[in-house]
């Protein structure tokens, strides 16, 4: 359909109504375009000066005689401007489903009136506009189909009830492999697999009864032999007796569910048929299943431990652990250990877990599968208890195992072997340090000469021989010693030490003086372990004092009691004091006064709570004498017991931050005031600009005194919120602002005398219904919401309808609440819920208006515990509540 059809009927409008112009115009959120233009040469205007999106608010023609003399389209750039426009007429475009899609309109740059005649014509051509509009949507709709048809992996078609295809798309050529016309040509009975033909007649009945088929699967025989498993959903058309259908190959997803119910199957067979025990239960520990098996080992019948829970079968004396593991698997998805569970005869039994979380949708549970191990866990408990009895056997006897690895060179020594040889417990010994720890003599000439002929020929050896250990100790032991042969070849030599150096002190006759000695040596051995902690310590305090003093910022250290007794160079370099006078007087001759009694409540907490400390203060500079602030915490170190042992802590330099900080709550502030300034000036100063037009205006004298009369009002009232903002400016200053009892009528009146010019020009009244007469509220504030609420109910009153606004107070649930309702274009919520009361957020196109009220308004209500709510319609009006 070309252009051509649009323009012969713009054509034909401007015969008809004898102008110079005339357009399609479509308006779109932001622009109006014009699908067809006579005698205008611009392509497309801004949504904000077109006179069409007034047209499109109604349903018939809407004629502006004289643009300039109408208060919508006097300031309007087209009217002030290029094309001049002075008449216009327009019939809104509007579409079957209620849609207006922009209008027909005709334009002249000089003032006329049409005759009812032109108007009908005017309408019926916007009509045809409109039936061409719709037209061609139908016909880009079609050529979509038809793309969508072809392009479609799915399967489309158009049967008849004779079991025929009478159109498909190509997709059934690509998914079966049968050429197009084989499949037209071809009964459909032909491909469907036999089993199915019952329900498929069932269901081409249901479609021949009216009944839709939705869902329906059936195997479709592809040219390769093999059958895919369709999903259709077809209807039947009344008028022509045909059916259409959709379908999709489904196949992969049957065998997919197939074998999951398979493997489910499975599962199942393998959770009844487990000889352990395996079940599921929720996260509160509420059994869901358990297997027959496990059942019976906890001596119960899978029916009694349906609806019991963990907590029932585990003892209560475990409880606490039980919890510890439900959380845990919460947590961390899985745990794995050792329970017990009671019996049903009260017995207990031991069990292996290993345990997962399991998420299903919204639920989560937990799979449990477990071992019996209690006969086990009774033999490892008896064989611990055995080794523990063995141990402590060998310690009292002082009898130590040792073992030699030929083939790895590994030496192993028991706990008691190492004790007797004086080596710490990680020492990790080899034959030839073992060997060298015996006596030089004839100990160590004995020891070597057994063990080469165990290694020789097998033989075992006893012999009481002398060590010396580690720290020089002489120590008898007796030696016994056995090789074990692999093929005529040793791979190992084993066998025990066993201390018997009291023994033989006792035969020796300098059993006391070689008692004292040992106890000398032992002393010895003490002092040389405290005078090596002492160096490691003084060794990490060096470190840590180079440390601190290579640190760009204060770092100090106190004892338990609060006394500091360390500073880094950087603090006496800051604050010029000495160590002397730093430990002394503390910070006090540095600190800013202002903080001495914040910063010591601080610290004397820490101290009393052992919580860390930390406080934000100024500090002197030596250098310029200038107080900087600083952030200083310190963390408290804690000995065995608990106790605080010492504080470590640092002050670093923030000075800057803070700064900043203030100087941008600064900036908001005046950020803040400015826009109340600008706003709330702006009412009065256009209410004098108003008055002002009209005084020039008329010649009427009694007129003019009336106006000069509003216009000394206006001022005053200006003189009077100039000194308002100044006294808000140097309140918000101070950062105080009191609660005033204001008077809700008076607040009225100076509303009305603020915007009188505007409520004179929309012919606005103002109604009231205070329950409550004042409010506490801050005076300036509550002026300013006042204005607010006012001047936007009259900004966007209706254009043929004076604005009338209703104010009402009350007392609601214990709440002062102030309501404001108008009957103007109101907003809709649908659309701008979300943008309310942001900054700069406005809601009708071509209103002097800059988003700005409303903002404020809830800000000023928020500010002091408040809260303001919108309801609103379009065309109807719109309710704001506050409640304080």
């Amino acid at each position: 359909m070309s252009e051509d059809e649009f323009d012969q009927i713009t054509e034909l409008a401007s015969i008809i109504c004898d102008t110079p112009i005339s357009l399609v115009s479509l308006i779109d959120t932001d622009r109006q375009w014009f699908k067809s233009n006579k005698g205008l040469g611009a392509t497309q205007t801004h949504r904000d000066l077109a006179f069409c999106a007034h047209t499109i608010m109604g349903t018939e023609v809407m004629e502006v005689q004289d643009a300039t003399m109408d208060t919508r389209f006097k300031d309007n750039a087209l009217v002030t401007g290029e094309p001049e426009i002075r008449f216009y007429a327009g019939f809104p475009l509007t579409d079957p489903d209620g849609f207006t899609l922009g209008s027909l309109c005709v334009i002249d740059r000089k003032t006329k009136k049409l005759t009812a005649q032109q108007k009908r014509a005017l309408a019926l051509l916007g009509k045809q506009v409109t039936d061409l509009i719709i037209e061609r949507r139908k016909k880009q709709k079609r050529t979509n189909f038809e793309k969508l048809f072809g392009l479609s992996q799915d399967l489309i078609f158009i049967g008849g009830t004779d079991g025929y295809f009478k159109e498909i798309n190509p997709a059934f050529t690509t998914l079966f492999g049968w050429d197009q016309n084989h499949l037209l040509k071809t009964s459909t009975f032909e491909f469907i697999h036999p089993d199915d033909i019952e329900s498929t007649t069932g269901q081409l009945n249901k479609l021949l009864q009216g009944k839709p088929t939705i869902n329906f699967h059936q195997r479709f025989k592809a040219l390769d032999g093999t059958y895919k498993i369709i999903e259709w959903t077809s209807n039947r058309e009344e008028s022509s007796g045909c059916i259409f259908g959709i379908g999709r190959d489904v196949t992969e997803n049957i065998l997919q569910k197939q074998h999951l119910a398979d493997s489910e199957a499975k599962l199942r067979a393998f959770f009844e048929n487990s000889k352990g025990l395996m079940c599921t239960h929720h996260i509160n520990g509420k059994l869901i299943s358990v297997n027959t098996s496990g059942a019976s080992l906890l001596g119960y019948s899978v029916a009694e431990l349906n609806g019991l829970s963990l907590f029932d079968i585990i003892p209560a004396e475990r409880h606490k652990m039980l919890r510890a593991y439900l959380k845990k698997i919460k947590q961390e998805g899985r745990a794995e250990g050792q329970m017990i569970t009671l019996h049903k005869d009260g017995s207990q039994r031991v069990w292996m877990f290993n345990n997962t979380l399991q998420n299903n949708g919204n639920e989560s549970y937990v799979i449990g599968n477990a071992i019996d191990i209690t006969e086990r866990y009774a033999l490892e408990t008896k064989l611990q208890r055995t080794t523990e009895m063995l141990e402590q056997t060998n310690q009292v006897a002082r009898v130590g195992g040792w073992e030699v690895d030929l083939l790895s060179n590994k030496v192993y020594w028991t706990s008691v072997t190492k004790e007797i040889h004086g080596v710490p417990a990680d020492y990790e010994p080899n034959l030839e340090t073992g060997i060298s720890f015996y006596k030089t003599g004839e100990s160590r000439e004995k020891i070597s000469s057994v063990i080469e002929k165990a290694l020789t020929d097998g033989s075992p050896w006893n012999e009481e021989l002398q060590l010396v250990d580690l720290v020089g100790n002489e120590v008898w032991v007796r030696a016994l010693g056995n090789a074990e042969f692999e093929n005529g070849t040793c791979k190992r030599l084993y066998g025990t030490f066993q201390d018997i150096n009291e023994n033989k002190k006792a035969e020796i006759a300098l059993q006391r003086s070689f008692a004292t000695q040992e106890a000398l040596n032992e002393a010895l051995l003490e002092q040389l372990e405290l005078i090596k902690r002492q160096d490691q310590t003084i060794e990490k305090i060096k470190e840590f004092q180079f440390l601190a003093d290579s640190i760009p910022q204060i770092i100090w250290t106190s004892k338990a009691d609060g006394g500091v007794d360390y500073y880094n160079q950087f603090w006496f370099k800051y604050t010029g004091l000495s160590l002397e006078q730093s430990i002394e007087s503390g910070w006090d001759p540095v600190l800013h006064p202002d903080d001495v009694q914040t910063d010591d409540a601080l610290w004397a907490k820490s101290l009393r709570t052992g919580e860390p400390y930390r406080s934000e203060v100024r500090f002197k500079r030596a250098a310029d004498g200038l107080y900087k602030w600083h952030l200083c915490s310190g963390l408290p170190m804690l000995n065995d017991a608990g106790e605080i042992v010492k504080w470590f802590g640092s002050c670093y330099d923030i000075d800057e931050y803070k700064r900043a900080i203030d100087l941008e709550n600064r900036i908001s502030l005046y950020e803040d005031f400015n826009r109340i300034v600008a706003h709330n000036l702006r009412g009065p100063a256009g209410s004098i600009r108003m008055i002002l037009n009209m005084l020039n205006e008329t010649a009427d004298e009694s007129e003019k005194a009336e106006f000069l009369q509003m216009l000394g009002e206006s001022s005053d009232t200006l003189n009077e919120t100039l000194t308002d903002l100044m006294q808000v400016l140097e309140i918000r200053i101070n950062k105080e602002m009191q609660r005033d009892d204001c008077d809700l009528l008076k607040i009225v009146s100076v509303t009305k005398a603020m915007l009188q010019g505007q409520m004179l020009a929309k012919q606005a009244t103002i109604t009231t219904d205070f329950k409550i007469a004042t409010i506490p509220f801050p005076k300036m504030y509550l002026e300013s919401i006042f204005y607010n609420m006012v001047s936007n109910a009259i900004k966007y009153s209706k254009a043929d309808v004076p604005s009338h606004i209703h104010i009402q107070s009350a007392i609601i649930d214990g709440r002062s609440t102030l309501t404001f309702a108008d009957n103007g274009l109101g907003i809709d919520l649908k659309r701008h819920a979300g943008q309310m009361f942001k900054m700069s957020s406005v809601f009708h196109k071509g209103y002097d208006s800059k988003g700005v009220g409303l903002f404020m308004t809830k800000t000023q209500i928020e500010t002091f515990g408040g809260k303001i709510t919108v309801e609103s319609e379009p065309n109807v009006g719109t309710k704001f509540t506050i409640v304080f």
